[in-house]
């Protein structure tokens, strides 16, 4: 499998590669990329869920590859997130160097919440809404012919006709997280009983422990993803060629933050 592991996720542009590190807690993902020449910038990539666990910021810098292969963090940041809905805000902890865990907030539905940082002399801030969860049913598998018979995994869920729906799939292998960028939305699902197919580079064997987060997004981070899908080069409706992922940070920084909801269920494949 092309997987990799780690204590936290993040992601880093850099001249023309990106390395995304991104994934469900004690997890860590790296996918190489090209991307165009981004020069040295603060990379800020965070996530709250409703979950209480491995939520947080991580803060670093993109430094020219072609200079130092590393990403220096960002250990005097000062990083705040305000739930706009509640007016409480935490001021965050640094628990690993440029690592900024979310202790006191839990991600509530359809509540907003600011993202702000401080460093270097700069302030960076994004905005990200958690939309209403949407129900993981069922998760299953089955087996498809291509050149060999290969399995893959089934997401089952009903999709609501009542609102737009925007999820994220994240699949894990016996403990270990796919780098596999996987989004859709419900523009030819909406209101149905979907049965998704679960798009990912892992080998599935009998005797595998899989375990699948869906994640339903706001329409501002499935753009997000779905911009480093196409970079990844697996969206079937690519179209034309892709771009550098839109960020909603503002101030210049690279990266994302999204409030997402996040449900996991797990089967042994017989």
């Amino acid at each position: 499998m092309n997987i990799r592991r780690g204590t936290y996720s993040r992601i880093h542009s850099i001249a023309h590669s990106l390395i995304i590190l991104f994934g469900l807690t004690s997890c860590i993902d790296t996918i190489q990329l090209d991307l165009k020449d981004v020069g040295d910038q603060i990379v800020i990539e965070g996530k709250l869920t409703d979950d209480s666990t491995g939520n947080e910021i991580l803060v670093t810098k993109a430094v020219d590859f072609q200079l130092k292969n590393d990403f220096p963090p960002v250990t005097d940041a000062t990083v705040t997130v305000r739930d706009e809905t509640t007016n409480q805000t935490e001021v965050l902890t640094q628990t690993y160097p440029g690592v900024y865990s979310i202790q006191q907030l839990k991600g509530i539905s359809e509540h907003q919440y600011t993202l702000t940082v401080q460093a270097d002399g700069n302030t960076y801030t994004a905005t990200s809404t958690m939309p209403a969860r949407v129900n993981f049913d069922q998760l299953t598998y089955e087996s498809v012919k291509r050149l060999k018979t290969v399995t893959q995994m089934v997401a089952v869920y009903q999709d609501p006709a009542s609102v737009d729906n925007y999820y994220r799939w994240v699949l894990v292998a016996n403990r270990l997280q796919s780098n596999n960028v996987f989004v859709r939305s419900d523009v030819a699902t909406n209101g149905n009983l979907v049965r998704q197919t679960i798009v990912d580079d892992v080998e599935i064997n009998p005797g595998d422990t899989i375990t699948v987060d869906m994640q339903c997004l706001s329409k501002t981070s499935y753009d997000y993803f779905n911009g480093l899908m196409k970079l990844q080069g697996n969206n079937i409706n690519q179209g034309a060629s892709p771009t550098n992922p839109q960020t909603n940070l503002s101030g210049g920084a690279l990266g994302h933050f999204s409030a997402y909801t996040s449900q996991k269920r797990t089967v042994v494949v017989q």
